[in-house]
């Protein structure tokens, strides 16, 4: 309740200050947006801002994992380690320190969203439900000008689990800004993150088949670790300047004189400093027979990592862009690396060189492409390449994409060295993984609610993964391939809604482990009350995939390995919500896992010796006011 008391507050304090700034808009459902928004990649192209999206579809889905992939694997808990069952294996090029299995709880500097509004911004989602969650996501950002504005982020998240040993507690800050000069010439923007929590280790029940017997709140089990915890730290300074060179016009009119600036290009310069801490702490734990070494009853590990970057880039862009856009960048990265693994300590510095080419039609039966290049000659990821190839076409009835890429890159820093009190490797033989992939994708566009279907293949050598004994393995001897097929499609009968995604994947290798089958139907009834004073929907969600042998997860590593003991899935996931707006505000409700013990069946896991979570009510509200 002082969770609940304290959080209330905090609304409060935020609702007043937006208050104090702006009027309420009394026609908020007629009158036209003027909150506008803008991302780093659409700043390096010169791009508009666009307008603030305010759409309340799936608001419902607030838990990060089902929101971004639908089909995931868990230890059944919102903000427990997870990792995406989609299989991709497109990755960004460069350096990469660890597995991260809460990283899609994480703000990243890349992904920052900037705003120009002519009132302050506040974003306000707040959830809680069963066993203590308490969801909090906030936003604030306000321009100090027209030509700059400051803001933070903030997430809180904690959860107590429907199991022993589930806890967990997350807070993310993310502090951000844009500037631009009154000339146009110079641009900044900059964040300052952090990231900060930690999560109780269970180990999984000590059994299932006990557990499996249980009905209703009942379902419980003792788990294999009581006394182990692992936490995370992650704080990156991220800061971006842009220098302008073109023309300015003087436009002369009957009341003023104003100069115009159009930009032909820009040099641009990125620093990042970035700091990750992973600790694995255990405290007088009486059964470690998930570890080699199990004597050791008290012990704390750790891994830590520095990396110092510099990027320097060149950009050239067509400046009419009535029909087409054109994008062309030159870029080169100095990385400066700084790993401790225990008494493991070495240091890189890694060079990554870049160019990039992109064409963009506007117009009806046009092309757009993408051509992308990486190569780097120096450092820990010496011979790194990748290359990429993007193509589109454009007609009213039907939009058409495709493309190839090929990653060669060094595998994770901690796949290759790791040192701790329970596991220790130095696999510096391994190879370069070698990642082939071709794709495309046919899209409507004529309909109310078009259809996306989209195609891929990934071509793989000597993937590296962990294995039965939660040890990194490369397999140099057998390529894999994995298809992936995705539909996309959603019917509308009256006000009736039937939104469907469906999933096939197929892997030719068995050291890849993935549902062949998912869906994700989401079925609501949506209409307008009270002279459209309310938006309501009122549904329910569907999450399946079929059964097969899902990687099981080790604490010591923080990663999911192979285990050939137990299948999950083939259990649907159905969840009852009731969705609506009222002007800037949306309350939602759901009951989540309606379905438990309507049948029995083994397949109540989200990773191997972790169920499901149980029946929960949940309501929140998300409360957007924006001008």
């Amino acid at each position: 309740m002082k969770h609940f008391l304290k959080y209330i507050l905090f609304i409060l304090v935020i609702t007043f200050i937006q208050n104090t700034y702006a009027q309420v808009d009394t026609s908020i459902f007629t009158s036209p947006i003027r909150t506008f928004t803008t991302t780093e990649s659409k700043i390096d192209r010169n791009l508009k801002w666009s307008a603030l999206d305010t759409s309340i579809t799936k608001n419902e889905l607030f838990h990060p994992m089902y929101a971004k992939y639908g089909f995931f694997q868990d230890l059944g808990n919102i903000g427990s380690a997870g990792q995406s069952l989609v299989f991709d294996a497109n990755r960004n090029f460069g350096y990469k320190f660890t597995q991260n299995p809460w990283n899609d709880y994480f703000f990243k500097p890349e992904e920052r969203v900037y705003y120009n509004s002519k009132s302050p911004i506040t974003d306000l989602t707040y959830v809680q439900g069963g066993k203590d969650v308490v969801y909090l996501k906030t936003k604030l950002a306000i321009n100090i000008t027209p030509r700059w504005m400051i803001g933070v982020d903030y997430f809180r998240l904690t959860s107590l689990g429907n199991y022993v040993r589930q806890k967990n507690s997350f807070y993310n800050t993310q502090a951000f800004t844009y500037y631009q000069s009154k000339s146009g010439k110079y641009a900044l923007l900059a964040n300052l993150t952090w990231n900060l929590g930690y999560n109780q280790e269970s180990g999984g029940l000590q059994s299932d088949s006990t557990f499996e017997t249980l009905t209703g709140s009942s379902k419980t089990g003792n788990s294999k670790l009581i006394g182990t915890e692992n936490g995370f730290r992650n704080r990156n300074l991220y800061l971006k300047q842009y220098f302008h060179y073109g023309k300015t016009t003087r436009k002369i009119t009957s009341e003023d004189t104003t100069d115009q600036f159009v930009s032909y290009g820009h040099f641009s310069h990125t620093l990042k400093a970035e700091d990750e801490i992973y600790y694995l702490s255990v405290v007088n734990d009486s059964n470690l027979s998930l570890f080699p070494n199990g004597l050791i009853k008290t012990f704390k590990d750790s891994i830590t990592a520095q990396t110092f970057s510099n990027k320097f880039a060149y950009t050239l862009y067509n400046t009419d862009r009535k029909n087409e856009m054109r994008f062309i960048e030159l870029a080169a990265t100095h990385q400066y690396l700084h790993t401790d693994i225990q008494t493991n300590k070495r240091t890189f510095n890694n060079i990554l060189l870049e160019g990039k080419f992109e064409r963009i039609g506007y117009k009806d039966y046009g092309w757009s492409i993408l051509l992308y290049g990486g190569y780097s000659p120096i450092g820990y990821t010496q011979n790194d390449l990748k290359l990429t190839g993007d193509i589109s076409y454009k007609t009213p009835w039907f939009f058409f994409t495709g493309g190839v890429f090929n990653n060669l890159y060094t595998p994770d820093f901690t796949f290759t060295y790791f040192n701790s009190n329970q596991f220790s490797w130095d696999n510096s033989n391994f190879n370069k993984i070698n990642v082939s992939n071709w794709h495309g994708s046919l899209e409507t566009r004529i309909f109310k609610n078009n259809f996306k279907l989209s195609v891929s293949q990934n071509i793989l050598a000597n993937w590296v993964y962990f294995g039965t004994d939660a040890k990194p393995v490369q397999n140099n001897k057998d390529i894999a391939a994995v298809t992936t097929i995705e539909l996309k499609k959603t019917f509308n009968l009256w006000r009736f809604y039937f939104d469907h995604r469906i999933l096939y994947q197929k892997s030719s290798a068995d050291f890849i482990r993935l549902p062949e089958f998912g869906a994700m139907l989401r079925y609501y009834y949506q209409q307008t009350l009270f002279k459209k004073a309310l938006n309501l929907q009122l549904g329910f969600d569907v999450f399946y995939n079929t059964a097969f042998y899902a990687q099981a997860y080790n604490p010591a590593t923080r990663g999911f390995y192979l285990q050939n003991d137990k299948q999950i899935g083939n259990y649907p996931l159905i969840n009852v919500f009731l969705c609506g707006e009222i002007r800037h505000a949306v309350i939602f409700a759901a009951y989540e896992h309606l379905n438990q013990d309507w049948f029995k069946s083994t397949g109540f896991y989200g990773t191997p010796n972790y169920p499901l979570p149980l029946t929960t009510f949940r309501i929140g509200v998300r409360w957007r006011m924006y001008n």
